[in-house]
């Protein structure tokens, strides 16, 4: 008598429900990634458009760190917020680019009004943005060291070239310059010593320091408690 075997159904189908919920949870994980970076664009848009009428010319790129934002979002409170921006016009200076850091902001529900609790960064300014501030024709400066630079300067028959400190003093960058060759400019009829004030700088803040870099100046500028509002 020929013996019967067991009917065993085939197990391909099962062993597909393993991948089918990896990829169901991938879709699912992407959704929310997503939806979330949708989510913090449209709150980095509309706090850019408040934040500009605090001093800006345009309006400044914002990007607010941190994942997931909705988290961040249902309690209105961002640990770290980053702006950006370019050609700031402060008096006869022009602020080449801001790159600041602000912690501890809070917002309104509408995203349109907050503080920041405080604010750091850079101020970096070009020696062509430098020079431009001057009453200096033709200057041409570029970097010498931490706190110096070389000056180029049209003397109407020839051309000099100098080394000059460059400084804090208050809320001004002060440019004075030294010695040609050995030779005191001031004796050659041509000083080289011009103040540019850095006031009124977005958001309150105020720079603390300067360094000369090899492109320009960088300033390091702080704020603390600064408010925007829906005007």
């Amino acid at each position: 008598m020929t013996a019967t075997r067991e009917f065993q159904p085939p197990q391909r189908r099962a062993r597909r429900w393993p991948y089918f919920l990896v990829i169901v949870c991938a879709v699912l994980v992407g959704a929310l990634v997503v939806g979330d970076r949708a989510a913090a664009s449209y709150a980095e848009g509309t706090m850019a458009e408040e934040i500009q009428k605090e001093g800006f010319p345009a309006k400044p790129e914002v990007s607010i760190k941190g994942f997931p934002f909705l988290t961040q979002a249902l309690s209105r409170h961002f640990g770290d917020v980053r702006l950006k921006a370019r050609d700031l016009k402060e008096g006869p200076l022009t602020i080449t680019s801001l790159d600041v850091r602000a912690r501890d902001v809070r917002v309104d529900s509408g995203y349109r009004s907050g503080t920041l609790g405080s604010v750091e960064g850079t101020a970096f300014v070009s020696f062509g943005d430098l020079a431009g501030a001057s009453d200096t024709p033709g200057l041409v400066l570029s970097s010498a060291g931490p706190t110096t630079v070389r000056a180029k300067m049209d003397l109407g028959v020839t051309d000099a070239e100098a080394t000059a400190t460059v400084v804090k003093e208050g809320d001004n960058i002060h440019v004075k310059g030294a010695r040609v060759e050995g030779v005191p400019l001031d004796s050659l009829g041509a000083p080289l010593d011009f103040t540019v004030p850095v006031k009124g700088l977005p958001l309150g803040m105020a720079f603390q320091s300067l360094t000369v870099t090899s492109k320009g100046v960088t300033l390091r500028v702080t704020g603390s408690k600064v408010a925007f509002t829906d005007k």
